[in-house]
């Protein structure tokens, strides 16, 4: 049985080695994290040899982009069902000239002069026309 003990090289404890003359590290662990210590700090920094590209604004491109455009909004619209596509301000423009200030109510009777039960919008209130 082996009685001399190692230092780990990453750790710096003693351990009894199960290979002798092999083992430098006490553990898996301490021989993994050496090992990536060393290639943190040996490796060289990556020089960008190739140029980058600038890509330049052409009439063809700006056309090719905006027939792209147009094509995948009209595929869009295509494919969504009404109740999914927001609204936009003209909707809203006919949803307010559909929901005017007063809404004639069907369930409670007219008074004896005539007058028919309108809800106000505004004053959220019942009033007689």
């Amino acid at each position: 049985m082996e009685n001399y003990h190692y230092i780990c090289r990453y750790c710096k404890k003693e351990f009894i080695p199960k290979r002798r003359k092999v083992q430098k590290f006490c553990s898996t662990s301490c021989r993994v994290r050496s090992h990536q210590l060393s290639q943190k700090f040996n490796k060289p920094a990556k020089l960008n040899a190739e140029k980058t590209k600038i890509d330049q604004v052409s009439a063809a491109g700006v056309v090719n982009a905006a027939l792209g455009t147009t094509a995948a909004d009209l595929v869009k619209n295509l494919l969504t069902p009404e109740q999914s596509k927001s609204a936009t301000k003209a909707d809203l423009r006919r949803l307010e000239e559909l929901l005017q200030r007063y809404h004639k109510v069907e369930n409670i009777k007219s008074l004896s002069d005539g007058r028919a039960p309108y809800f106000d919008m505004q004053m959220k209130r019942i009033v007689y026309r």
